[in-house]
C-alpha cells in the first residue's frame, strides 16, 4: 500500500530517533503532566473522553448481543479500540503540544490541526498494524485452546462462547500446560503491540515521519527504557481497570477522564525519551 508523502515526512525518510534513558520515576512525573493539562484544557479532554466511551460502551453493547458478533465480541472491541483510540488521540497531543508552547489550545482548531499535520495516513497505517496484531491473537486463541483440549471433555460447549470457554479454563488453574502457553501469547503480542504504539502516533503527529520511522522509533525506546516500561504499563493498565470498576454500573463513566489523562501522560512520556531524529 502506498503512503503519501508530505515534503518533511520525505526528509526524514530513514532517520533514526536520539532516545533519551529515563530512571523509573518518569512514569509518574509523565501522570502529573497528562493530569495538569488535563485541567488546562478540560473542554476538549473531556470531549474526547465522552467520545471514546460512548463508543466504546455502545460498540460492547451491540457485540455482546448481536447473535453473530457475541461469540467473538471481546476480540472485536479489542481491534476497534486499537483503531479508534490513537487516531482521535491526536487531538489531544496536539493539545498537550500547544500547551507546551506557551498557546491556548481550542476544540475547534486543535482537532483541524491535528488531522492537517498528520494527514490521516500514517496514523492509519500504524491501527491497520495494531489491527493485525488483534486479529492474529483473536485468530489463533481457539486454535491454542483447541490443541490442549483436544479429546478432553473441556471443548467449548453449546452454551459457551470460546472466550468464555478460555477464561474459565484459565480460572480454573486445572490445565496449567495451557495457561502458560496462552499467557506467553497473549503477553507476547500485547508487549509488541505496546512497543509499536507508544510513541509511533505522537511522533507522526510532532515530526511527521513515515509510520515504520515511528514504530522503529516507539520499538527502540521501548527497549533501551525496559524498566520504565515495566513501571508505566501496570500504571496505565491499574488506573484503567480501577476506572471500569468503579463507574461499571454508570457505563465506564470514569474513562471519560482517565483516557484524556493517559493520552496527555503519553504525549510528555514522548517529548521526554525522544530527543530527536537524526
Amino acid at each position: 500500500m502506498a503512503i503519501p508523502k508530505t515534503a518533511r515526512m520525505e526528509k526524514n525518510l530513514g532517520k533514526k530517533a536520539v532516545v533519551n534513558q529515563l530512571d523509573i520515576s518518569a512514569p509518574f512525573q509523565w501522570l502529573a503532566k497528562g493530569i495538569s493539562d488535563f485541567l488546562a484544557c478540560p473542554t476538549l479532554a473531556i470531549f474526547y473522553g465522552i467520545v471514546f466511551t460512548v463508543v466504546t460502551y455502545g460498540s460492547w453493547s451491540f457485540l455482546s448481543m448481536s447473535s453473530t458478533f457475541h461469540d467473538v465480541s471481546t476480540p472485536l472491541l479489542a481491534i476497534i479500540i486499537l483503531v479508534l483510540g490513537p487516531i482521535t488521540a491526536m487531538s489531544l497531543y496536539e493539545s498537550s503540544r500547544k500547551l507546551s508552547n506557551g498557546e491556548t489550545p481550542s476544540l475547534g482548531n486543535v482537532i483541524k490541526a491535528a488531522f492537517k499535520t498528520n494527514g490521516g495516513c500514517p496514523s492509519i497505517f500504524l491501527s491497520v498494524i495494531l489491527m493485525v496484531l488483534a486479529i492474529g491473537w483473536m485468530s489463533f486463541s481457539p486454535l491454542i485452546y483447541a490443541v490442549f483440549n483436544t479429546g478432553s471433555l473441556n471443548i467449548v460447549s453449546e452454551d459457551q462462547t470460546v472466550i468464555q470457554s478460555i477464561l474459565a479454563e484459565i480460572t480454573s488453574g486445572q490445565n496449567m500446560g495451557f495457561v502458560i502457553t496462552y499467557a506467553i501469547f497473549t503477553g507476547v503480542l500485547a508487549w509488541i503491540a505496546f512497543m509499536i504504539s507508544w510513541f509511533s502516533f505522537p511522533m507522526v503527529l510532532d515530526r511527521d515521519v513515515d509510520p515504520f520511522t515511528a514504530a522503529l522509533s516507539s520499538l527502540s525506546a521501548a527497549m533501551k527504557n525496559k524498566l520504565v516500561m515495566i513501571v508505566w504499563i501496570p500504571i496505565v493498565g491499574a488506573i484503567i481497570l480501577a476506572a471500569m470498576a468503579l463507574t461499571y454500573n454508570f457505563y465506564f463513566a470514569g474513562l471519560i477522564i482517565v483516557i484524556p489523562v493517559i493520552a496527555h501522560a503519553t504525549w510528555h512520556a514522548y517529548k521526554s525519551m525522544i530527543a530527536d531524529i537524526k
